[in-house]
């Protein structure tokens, strides 16, 4: 878990801001990916038949997203974000899920709770990335800000801007679907720490 969580930090703060760099784009990305992928399976994979259908999951996740990285073209980008967003939903169920069954209070769950928090963030920005692949017009960009194509890293702070409610202004949502989702996020973001703690305390309680 403490690996799994340092690469989603390491790819959210350091990798995904190269993006359209020459190092970014020479794979670093998809190898940072990768490797997120992997050790996920191994931090929330529990029990044999878990395991097995996670890999199944990562394993499409990778293949999708490598064969965008090599061939490149619209629709495999989107095969290659949904299957970025089955296996995070997936990743999220099971890290929620044992940061919240009952037992004592350890690192782990800890770990596991900020990693949960970090992996929402990413399922909504591989939806948002989704939804500006379908309708290049459904975020609006304030002038002076800098985009790329498709707009991966901006859409990522986004996403981080809007599940701690933030919310600088600097990107808009036009699309009505782009809307739904951004309000999803952001009830999640005020209701899931709020939940979390409420939850851990409950189970430090029960702690002898």
């Amino acid at each position: 878990m403490a690996a799994l969580l340092l690469l989603l930090m390491l790819y959210i703060l350091v990798v995904t801001p190269m993006y359209g760099t020459p190092l970014a784009d020479g794979g670093l990305i998809s190898i940072t990916f990768s490797l997120i992928l992997l050790t996920g399976v191994f931090a929330t994979a529990q029990y044999h038949a878990t395991r097995f259908g996670i890999v199944i999951i990562a394993l499409m996740a990778f293949a999708s997203h490598w064969v965008h990285f090599v061939v490149g073209g619209t629709i495999i980008h989107l095969v290659d974000t949904a299957g970025a967003i089955l296996f995070f939903m997936t990743q999220a169920y099971f890290t929620v899920q044992r940061v919240f069954r009952e037992g004592p209070i350890n690192s782990y769950r800890i770990l596991g709770a900020i990693a949960g928090y970090l992996i929402i963030g990413m399922i909504f920005a591989n939806i948002y990335l989704a939804i500006a692949l379908v309708s290049p017009d459904a975020f609006r960009f304030a002038p002076g800000v800098q985009i790329n194509e498709p707009p991966l890293p901006e859409l990522v702070y986004f996403s981080f801007v809007t599940l701690t409610t933030v919310g600088f202004g600097d990107i808009t949502p036009l699309h009505p679907m782009a809307r739904s989702v951004v309000a999803t996020e952001a009830l999640i973001g005020q209701l899931y720490p709020a939940i979390l703690i409420a939850r851990l305390v409950t189970l430090y309680r029960r702690d002898p």
